[in-house]
Order: C-alpha cells, then sequence, then structure tokens
C-alpha cells in the first residue's frame, strides 16, 4: 500500500497514477485543473474526454492499464490530445504494478541542460524502468547501493521528480527510455 507521503507530486506537469485495475490512485493539483477530479475514477474515463487531433487516437480505453502491465516494463504508450486549442503529450509508463502517467504541451523541445543526465544515471534509469530495485541495480552494475541512492537523488534533482516512478516517467517523456 502507498504511503501518503508518496501522493506528493510535482504541481508543474498533471501527473495521473493509477493502480493495476486501471483506478486512478493519485493525481496532482495540475492533473486535477486540467481533468477534473479523477481519483476512484478509471483512467480511460478521466483521460476519455479529450479531444484528440486528427487522425490521432489515445492509448486510453477500457482495460488499458491492465494491457499496459501485462506487456511488461519495456512497454509505454503515447498519444496527442488537445486542451483548450492547445496540443498535448500522454505518456503512459508501468512502473512497479501502477501506471503513471504525464501530461505535457507539445512543443518538440529536448532536455534542458539542467535535465541532461550522466551516462552512470542513464545506466541506472533505464535499470529502474526495468523494474530493479537500489540492490539489484548496484549489483548489475558493479557499484554500491548507496552510490545508486545518489543517483536516483541526483536523476530526482535534475528531472524535478518527487519519486522514482516520477523520474522514469519524465525519463520517457524527455527521450531519455524508449
Amino acid at each position: 500500500m502507498l504511503r501518503a507521503s508518496c501522493h506528493k507530486f510535482d504541481d508543474t506537469r498533471p501527473v495521473v497514477l493509477a493502480g493495476a485495475d486501471g483506478v486512478v490512485i493519485a493525481q496532482n493539483k495540475s492533473a486535477r485543473r486540467m481533468l477534473g477530479p479523477g481519483t476512484g475514477k478509471y483512467c480511460w474515463d478521466v483521460f476519455g474526454k479529450l479531444e484528440v487531433d486528427d487522425g490521432e487516437t489515445l492509448p486510453c480505453r477500457r482495460g488499458c492499464v491492465m494491457e499496459l502491465l501485462a506487456s511488461g516494463m519495456d512497454c509505454s504508450e503515447h498519444g496527442h490530445f488537445k486542451l483548450d486549442s492547445k496540443c498535448h503529450n500522454i505518456n503512459c509508463v508501468p512502473v512497479n504494478g501502477m501506471v503513471v502517467s504525464t501530461l505535457s504541451p507539445t512543443n518538440g523541445e529536448s532536455p534542458k541542460v539542467w535535465q541532461s543526465l550522466s551516462p552512470r544515471e542513464r545506466d541506472v534509469l533505464l535499470l529502474l524502468a526495468d523494474g530493479e530495485t537500489s540492490s539489484s541495480v548496484a549489483t548489475r552494475l558493479g557499484i554500491c547501493e548507496s552510490t545508486v541512492r545518489a543517483h536516483v537523488e541526483k536523476m530526482r534533482n535534475k528531472l524535478n521528480a518527487n519519486t522514482r516512478a516520477a523520474v522514469v516517467a519524465e525519463g520517457f517523456r524527455l527521450g531519455y527510455l524508449d
């Protein structure tokens, strides 16, 4: 079960967290402002009201969370939509039996300098996205567990992310992960 402190998300980018059954278990203030209250509702119902660009479809549909989780940690879903005449992206990433969905404006930006990750941080990020723990990352990379925790903390600061799941979601959004 998640502790209350895990529900504190960065309010600059809308973030929605759905459990394995597809029910929204948390969303930040930005997501509530953009989508309305969604906690306790199915994520596909929360996102289903968004207007899609011509020829685009959202990954959101009944059962999408379960399908994404069944596909494994290497998969993610992406889509584009319009809200208030502005184009946005949605990225849905499976992380530890949940799906983290981030919404961001479409502007084609690459990561800012302060968001640049070192090669070792990218190695750690890749393994976190694969569902590895600090201990298993340390073993696989041949480094100390405390070093892994230090890399995660640096990434959290660089990417302005409060949780490991948010770090992974930002990694997808910024193109560090496929």
